[in-house]
């Protein structure tokens, strides 16, 4: 497998000015809209960092399966539905939902990017504490990843990288998007969602599984995915747009 792969001129070049490793406005407990526990070490939390930048990220264990699908990850309303058949939806989430639609299009820019980070080196990798390298050989394997929906494709453009380490990046305008990380050995990062001019942090910890809508679906904007403070992290990462 190509380490970045994709579709409609994918491109790998270094982060650009202003583009660097350290997150800007870094989510905090205020941001999350609601967080719904499935099991434990299993959550789906709405964050509206800004008004109208809503987004959703579901976090789970490597033993346990993601609940949301595409469309249902990048669209609130969906995911809640699927979460909590036939409840009310909170008048919060409705309203941060409602926002998200209200945001003006920003169609000016078609450009596909990705890049960041380098292969990582296996021989390097360091047990984390209290975890045998044994547990740690599933989720390395590149083909778990890419088995699970890890690379699967997008309508607008998709890319998909394996056993990388020290950061990443990959963005372009769209209606939608969805990530998924594999955080598989270190310390833990800092996963960076840009949706337009709205720039919010998440922490992912090490040994976990998550996806994450890049912004609620419907406006054509800029949609972009960073993993920051990753020196010495290794992960799988595969984002889809368009979805």
């Amino acid at each position: 497998m190509a380490l970045f792969t994709g579709c409609a001129g994918a491109e790998t070049e270094s982060a650009g000015p202003g583009e660097s490793e350290t997150p800007v406005n870094t989510t905090t407990e205020a941001s999350a809209l609601l967080r719904i526990e499935l099991e434990p070490g299993h959550t789906v939390t709405f964050y509206e960092p800004a008004p109208g930048a809503l987004y959703l990220a579901e976090h789970k264990r490597p033993d346990q399966s993601f609940v949301l699908g595409d469309k249902e990850a990048s669209d609130a309303l969906l995911a809640f539905n699927r979460l909590r058949p036939g409840a009310p939806v909170p008048a919060e989430l409705q309203a941060a939902y409602d926002r998200a639609l209200s945001l003006p299009n920003d169609v000016s820019a078609q450009e596909f990017h990705v890049g960041g980070g380098q292969r990582e080196d296996a021989s390097a990798r360091a047990p984390r504490p209290g975890v045998s390298e044994q547990g740690l050989t599933s989720s390395s394997n590149a083909a778990t990843f890419v088995n699970n929906g890890g690379c699967n494709w997008g309508p607008r453009w998709s890319t998909c990288t394996v056993n990388w380490a020290n950061g990443f990046y990959a963005y372009t305008t769209s209606t939608s998007g969805l990530c998924g990380v594999d955080h598989y050995s270190g310390n833990g990062v800092i996963i960076q969602i840009t949706v337009g001019s709205t720039i919010t942090s998440v922490f992912q910890g090490a040994g976990t599984h998550a996806q994450y809508s890049l912004g609620s679906a419907g406006v054509s904007t800029t949609r972009r995915l960073d993993i920051t403070n990753a020196s010495g992290d290794s992960f799988h990462v595969g984002c889809r747009w368009g979805i």
